[in-house]
């Protein structure tokens, strides 16, 4: 019972938050850009709490599965002052974009955080091979550093993970061995993993030194990546590559959500929904901001 107590407060917390700062992104925005809020609510069916401001009424709905913001005119077109459709263009773009906008924002910092928090980035240079892979089946060696893959210059190892996966069947690595360089052709070891096929190397590379610039670098790369890959599934997605049967619903996030071990687990899952959040709601679909 206490286990499914803390689980709903999660699911709770979790969502509410996050329809809060969305609709608060709206609200925030529609005001500075002059236009009448009417309603700024949390939820939706009947009012559990409001109260009403100065112009605009607050209100805590039963149901906490999304939010509004109700402005003059955004329905039907009102000739009052303030009215949201007597604003300019680029003002009514504005308000609209701009709870998707504090979603993103919102994921970005906290996944920044949680990753700048977690250690440095990891360099081009080889600590180890693991057996049965082809790094150490073509003889690559600890000290080795890997500054070339395809022609593309490799830094870290988000370089390298990154030329992997984009050339599976045969990769051309240049290695600095003491001041030698040496050319290999490897072909990556195919590995299935939960989340798809994956290809590797099999080399184990050296942590950067401990500084803050290093955790800032390792943060901005792994946020690039993050972000990115969300797009990058919402293209698949309208592609045909995924089905619209393997996207999460509410039962799905809220299952995922309650599991969750930790601050940290907990708040890597915020971002994760904050910005899958924002992104679907920038996207031309009526029911939602875009």
């Amino acid at each position: 019972m206490i286990s499914f107590i803390l689980s709903a407060i999660k699911i709770i917390f979790l969502l509410g938050f996050l329809i809060f700062i969305h609709e608060l992104g709206h609200f925030t925005v529609a005001k500075l850009c002059k236009v009448r809020v009417n309603e700024f609510a949390i939820g939706f069916g009947p009012a559990i709490w409001k109260k009403q401001g100065k112009q605009t009424k607050y209100a805590l709905r039963l149901i906490p599965l999304g939010g509004f913001v109700s402005m003059e005119g955004e329905e039907e077109r009102s000739e009052e002052s303030g009215s949201f459709s007597k604003a300019s263009i680029p003002k009514r773009i504005a308000i609209v974009a701009a709870g998707a906008i504090v979603n993103i924002i919102f994921a970005i910092i906290v996944y920044f955080l949680l990753i700048a928090n977690s250690g440095t980035y990891i360099t081009n240079e080889i600590v180890s091979t693991t057996e049965g892979y082809p790094a150490q089946q073509i003889g690559l060696q600890s000290g080795d550093k890997i500054i070339e893959a395809n022609n593309k210059k490799i830094d870290n190892l988000y370089d390298l993970n990154k030329a992997i996966q984009e050339n599976t069947e045969s990769i051309n690595l240049k290695i600095d061995r003491e001041g030698t360089i040496l050319e290999y052709n490897i072909v990556p070891k195919q590995i299935a993993e939960q989340q798809g096929e994956r290809w590797y190397l099999g080399v184990n590379l050296k942590r950067a030194e401990d500084t803050i610039g290093n955790r800032c670098l390792n943060a901005a790369m792994s946020t690039k990546e993050f972000v990115f890959s969300i797009v990058d599934n919402l293209k698949q997605l309208f592609t045909g590559n995924v089905g619209i049967d393997q996207m999460m619903g509410p039962v799905g996030i809220s299952e995922v959500v309650s599991k969750t071990n930790g601050i940290k687990e907990f708040l890597y899952m915020m971002a994760l929904i904050s910005i899958s959040l924002g992104v679907t709601n920038l996207l031309p679909i009526p029911a939602l901001d875009g």
